[in-house]
């Protein structure tokens, strides 16, 4: 039964169990890539909780902006960017659960504050008259009324990601050992259901989408997270994927908006359909395309159309090692900083492949399709459509292969991180040294948790079949043995695993 459905018959019982998430690994171990993406954790961790949150920028108990800020327009809290990295701290608090104190009161504080956007006059509106979808606020939760910043403002990813949030925290509560039915019953749901009915009653409409600057229309990313919260209306199922597949190229657009221009435009070629991979993961669904699943035939697709794109125009990705993907940015006709490398998307890239090779070894087989075809000949000139299960030769080497790529990925963003670990927005797309505006950007921070955990081979509480681990799959899970690099101890589990 999907989370959507029985979210309020659970907080009337608190009967839900739900176990820690397992203990299992698929991505083997490498020194190198492991020790430095355990240096970046607690960095990252750092730079959200003291740097770009709290009384360092004067802002009320929850707030998190995107950068560590130079001026006054940096002290803006956006709402798309908070909840990405609340969704992180949540996934945290799934694992370790009331043992960290100090992480229960920090996602404790996350979630007045999301509560509190929904109730602010703003200029897009009150609670009732289209306030909801309000894309940011200054550091004190009050509305920000100079026109100059709020370009991108209303967004209509904001109700879903925070019902994303809000969802995800009170399916933590409802285990029978938290005992917090009644005030998921009387907060949370409340705060929920609001923005719900508003997604119903503004799905896929016009909007401004995620990169900046923003286009105004269709957004594979919005609707995808408007999509997310509606799975208990079938007739949603796909609507996303049929509005923005380019069925000719191969690649999910990012836009309805995709025409190019002398004065801008879109072509549609960016990084959003590969945020939607990693931030959708959910191995219960497999390889589904419909949701845009890491491992499914659509996203690896999508992965190589779009990094071919940026390594015709970043200079520095016509330099790298065949052996690594390319570094990827905004979007191709971004001019933001001068169009850079994203150190975030370039992370995400690793982590799609990180999250494709667990779903893999979980259903015991991969799939290469007339669709992804061409990415898998990237690794192996000679394969062919079919099926490849798990001990046969083509899967082990397809999958080792995948595995040194990504991991080559990550040891080539190691050698252009700053000395202080702290990571900046954007990479010079030419010389590929880290860029000091925009420094410690949550985005990028975000990004090495989600990383991490994917590399360790953390698998997070199913969002669509409302469980915490494998199950309901297209394919019966496949057990086949050790796997692949071994299992992990529960010692290796940190922060921001998702």
């Amino acid at each position: 039964m999907r989370p959507l459905l029985y979210l309020l018959a659970l907080a009337a019982t608190s009967g839900v169990t739900a176990s820690r998430l397992p203990s299992y690994n698929y991505v083997g171990k490498t020194d190198d890539v492991a020790s430095y993406l355990n240096s970046l954790v607690p960095v990252a961790r750092s730079v959200l909780t003291t740097k770009i949150a709290g009384p360092a920028i004067g802002a009320d108990p929850g707030v998190i902006i995107t950068v560590i800020p130079e001026g006054e327009q940096d002290r803006i809290y956006w709402l798309r960017d908070a909840c990405f990295a609340y969704y992180a701290f949540i996934s945290e608090l799934e694992i370790v659960g009331n043992s960290d104190v100090p992480l229960r009161g920090l996602v404790d504080d996350y979630v007045h504050a999301l509560i509190r956007t929904q109730h602010v006059l703003n200029p897009s509106g009150s609670v009732s008259t289209g306030g909801l979808n309000e894309a940011l606020f200054d550091v004190k939760i009050d509305k920000v009324t100079v026109d100059a910043w709020r370009i991108g403002s209303p967004a209509a990813d904001g109700p879903p990601l925070r019902a994303i949030v809000l969802i995800k925290y009170a399916e933590w509560l409802l285990r029978p050992e938290q005992k917090n039915g009644t005030w998921v019953a009387d907060v949370l749901w409340p705060a929920i259901n609001l923005d719900l009915q508003w997604i119903s009653a503004h799905w896929n409409e016009s909007s401004w989408d995620l990169w900046w600057a923003p286009v105004w229309g269709g957004s594979y990313w919005t609707a995808t997270m408007q999509h997310r919260r509606k799975t208990d209306d079938p007739g949603f199922d796909g609507i996303a994927s049929l509005t923005f597949w380019n069925e000719e190229k191969g690649f999910m657009t990012e836009t309805t908006i995709t025409k190019v221009t002398p004065i801008g435009g879109r072509s549609g070629i960016g990084a959003a359909p590969l945020t939607v991979a990693v931030q959708n993961f959910d191995p219960t669904l497999g390889c589904d395309p419909k949701t845009f699943q890491p491992c499914s035939d659509r996203a690896l697709s999508s992965l190589k159309v779009v990094g071919d794109a940026f390594r015709k125009i970043f200079p520095i990705d016509q330099t790298l090692p065949p052996d690594q993907f390319p570094y990827f940015g905004f979007f191709i006709e971004d001019e933001l900083f001068g169009g850079q490398v994203q150190y975030f998307a370039s992370f995400n890239v690793a982590e799609q492949i990180y999250d494709a090779l667990i779903t893999w070894d979980i259903i015991g087989k991969l799939d290469v399709t007339k669709v992804s075809l061409e990415f898998f000949r990237q690794f192996d000139k000679t394969i062919k459509v079919g099926t490849y299960l798990k001990h046969s030769i083509t899967y082990r080497e397809l999958t080792s292969s995948l595995k040194l790529t990504a991991d080559n990925t990550i040891r080539s963003l190691a050698k252009r991180t700053p000395p202080d670990l702290i990571l900046p927005l954007t990479m010079n797309k030419t010389s590929g040294e880290p860029m000091t505006i925009a420094r410690g950007a949550l985005r990028s921070q975000v990004a090495v948790l989600g990383a991490r955990g994917a590399y360790n081979g953390v698998i997070p509480p199913s969002w669509y079949n409302g469980g915490p681990g494998p199950k309901s799959l297209e394919e019966p899970v496949v057990d086949s043995g050790p796997c692949h690099g071994g299992f992990r101890d529960e010692s290796q589990i940190g922060f921001g695993y998702y």
